[in-house]
């Protein structure tokens, strides 16, 4: 009877994720390409616009560390009901924002929320997966998140377009986020206790961290050396491609080449947006259940060469309908990059500690959105659109042997959760 129980707290939680992860990303699908666009009406620099994006990553990292700990201490439901409050309150904020410092105050406190939110949706899916469908459950919440994310650009674009108001997608986003809100009240119940399910992949050791117990005290480069073997930063790798990815292509660069570059109309650039959803949306499914049954290596490294294959393509210029093609390829490689990484993650996560594992290797998505987008818009400032789309291509090619060194890891009692303390 417990057993049938869990069982049915763990659909109820699925569908749960699946649900906030649609309504999350429509949002965020409507607001997000504008927000570079809205700076730029505040402030015409290509390199502040981008400045606008940080600060989001700013306040995800700023926090990234403690929500971790909260999440073990107060539960994932309760705190993260204070992430998507706070999310809530500063997406119609960042719409009302008079000036270009309001702006960059409010994109700060959404990235607090931001963390605050997905540091625990990553927690509470670890705390639901074993070895044998955590690929599919990741694979199945980003599949629903892309689908938002195919939704959201037409919709905001759409809105914009009608109404003439570039803030208009801004209270489309608070409205989406207050849907979630709602959701986690009435649908989500605590997870805490479903980590503790004898199938959990990952044993846990009860009275110390991992790293303390394998690194009997001897120096610092031995430490390292166990965190590099635990597999902890290959996951901190994976997740700052696939945040560099999200924040400097996806939330900076396409909008202003596609709006300022190439000077295509508000629509094209939903239908660009739209199309990287769509290749994600696809990848995600497929990807998820690759991880499960042919390992993370399966996805992580064909993922890897298609991103930056796509990049590659995307110096050349393209069309409005080269560009959705495009789109298409690069949401589906990057997908393939988060899925696998997100999978091999919930592999060496470590039960009791699991906030704080993801509050810490979360952080390294939270620092891609931080450096990404400004470091990304300076190169396209001093040199072009080209070498700025050149340099990602290099870093998702570096990607590759990530992957491989994924593959051959092996996941074992005493290197899970080295670097969790």
């Amino acid at each position: 009877m417990a057993r049938e129980a869990k069982q049915i707290s763990k659909r109820r939680v699925v569908w749960s994720l699946n649900a906030v992860a649609f309504s999350w990303s429509v949002g965020l699908g409507a607001a997000v390409p504008v927000i570079p666009l809205l700076a730029m009406q505040l402030q015409d620099n290509i390199a502040l616009a981008g400045l606008v994006i940080t600060m989001g990553g700013a306040g995800r990292l700023t926090v990234s560390y403690a929500t971790g700990f909260m999440l073990d201490r107060f539960g994932r439901r309760r705190v993260a009901l204070v992430g998507v409050t706070i999310r809530m309150i500063f997406s119609f904020a960042e719409g009302l924002s008079p000036t270009y410092l309001a702006l960059v105050g409010s994109r700060f406190m959404s990235g607090v929320g931001t963390a605050i939110w997905g540091t625990g949706l990553a927690t509470i899916t670890a705390d639901i997966s074993t070895r044998a469908d955590r690929g599919s459950i990741t694979g199945s919440r980003q599949g629903f998140m892309h689908l938002g994310m195919v939704i959201g650009p037409i919709v905001g674009a759409a809105a914009w377009a009608a109404t003439g108001d570039i803030r208009v997608p801004f209270m489309i986003n608070g409205v989406s986020k207050a849907i979630c809100l709602l959701i986690f009240l009435f649908m989500m119940v605590e997870t805490r206790s479903l980590s503790d399910d004898d199938d959990a992949q990952v044993p846990a050791t009860p009275a110390k961290s991992a790293a303390e117990s394998t690194v009997p005290k001897q120096g610092l480069l031995t430490t390292w050396r166990a965190v590099f073997a635990s597999g902890f930063i290959l996951v901190l790798v994976g997740l700052f491609a696939a945040g560099l990815f999200r924040a400097a292509v996806g939330d900076t660069m396409i909008p202003v080449y596609v709006r300022n570059e190439l000077g295509l109309p508000q629509s094209a650039l939903g239908f660009v947006l739209s199309a990287i959803g769509v290749g994600g949306l696809g990848a995600s499914f497929i990807g998820g259940r690759m991880a499960d049954r042919f390992g993370v290596g399966s996805v992580m490294i064909p993922g890897a060469l298609i991103t930056a294959a796509g990049m590659g393509l995307l110096i050349a210029g393209p069309g409005a309908l080269g560009l959705i093609i495009l789109g298409a390829v690069l949401g589906a490689g990057v997908t393939l990059v988060h899925v696998g990484t997100n999978a091999f993650a919930i592999d060496i996560s470590p039960r009791g500690r699991r906030g704080r594992f993801f509050g810490q290797t979360q952080a390294a998505m939270h620092s891609a959105a931080l450096v990404g987008p400004i470091a990304v818009g300076a190169i396209a400032d001093w040199a072009g659109f080209g070498p700025a789309f050149g340099a990602i291509a290099v870093f998702f090619v570096i990607m590759v042997p990530i992957g491989v060194m994924m593959a051959r890891h092996k996941v074992t009692k005493t290197n899970a959760g080295a670097g969790v303390s």
